[in-house]
């Protein structure tokens, strides 16, 4: 090949890179704001970061979008977004929804408040048997959550807010008696709406409501592509959990190694 044919092609390779670049697939995944896993500051947060490593490995790149719980998984019903994070599987959700490989492992606990000025009588004990056993008590928790199924076929009522920080709240004010949520992230929503005092009244029932709760992303069955896709997530995520890079955000983000 003459040289000016060579420089040709080498003008034309630089002129094609910005282009091949811009078509690196997006890939569009949709959560909410849940500390410690997706903070206030999303960058700057575990599940963001993780995900940014997972796309390096893949070759693609996320884009993380903030919606309410129930948009998000109508979002990706929808095909408006490939995933949501983190999700834990449900019989309702795996006839809709395909789910990756766990992206963290934690527990659920009830939360409840010990306030010093009621009876001791009158709060709910240290542990239980049966989850019917709480049927006494006020319980509230988030429509939509995992948990939602459960407590219909025990047949409890529950007292349904819109987040996490409205349940504590509530619970702290004595309106409802026992609330269900991952263990990290109940004590670190807790220790941010209050002070030192209140926080050392909240207290944990010591049987879990499900204990080593798997988190993973959700993706819907018939996006395009997607049994391909979630088979080069499951691979990406694997590879980054061996290569160390995963305990290093999990460290980085004050969580703990769980998987």
């Amino acid at each position: 090949m003459s040289t000016p044919c060579r420089i040709l092609l080498f003008a034309l390779a630089l002129m094609l890179m910005p282009v091949m670049a811009s078509a690196q697939t997006s890939l569009v995944i949709v959560t909410n704001i849940y500390p410690p896993y997706v903070n206030e500051d999303v960058k700057n947060s575990f599940l963001p970061a993780l995900f940014d490593e997972i796309g390096k490995e893949m070759g693609v790149r996320f884009d993380i979008r903030i919606l309410p719980w129930k948009r998000c998984e109508q979002s990706v019903e929808d095909l408006d977004a490939w995933g949501a994070i983190p999700y834990t599987p449900t019989e309702n959700r795996h006839k809709v929804f395909l789910f990756s490989e766990p992206i963290y492992v934690a527990d659920s606990q009830f939360f409840a408040y010990r306030d010093p000025q009621t009876s001791p009588f009158s709060r709910p004990p240290l542990t239980y048997t049966d989850i019917g056993d709480l049927k006494r008590w006020r319980i509230g928790g988030i429509q939509g959550y995992y948990y939602e199924p459960i407590f219909a076929a025990a047949g409890i009522n529950v007292d349904y807010a819109l987040s996490e920080r409205q349940n504590f709240e509530r619970l702290k004010l004595g309106r409802i008696d026992l609330f269900p949520a991952a263990t990290t992230v109940g004590w670190h929503l807790i220790k941010q709406l209050f002070p030192p005092e209140i926080v050392e009244n909240f207290y944990t029932l010591e049987k879990p409501l499900i204990a080593d709760a798997t988190l993973h992303l959700m993706t819907a069955k018939d996006y395009p592509d997607n049994y391909a896709l979630l088979e080069r997530f499951n691979r990406a995520l694997k590879d980054i959990q061996q290569n160390g890079t995963f305990a290093e955000l999990v460290d980085q983000y004050g969580l703990v190694m769980r998987y």
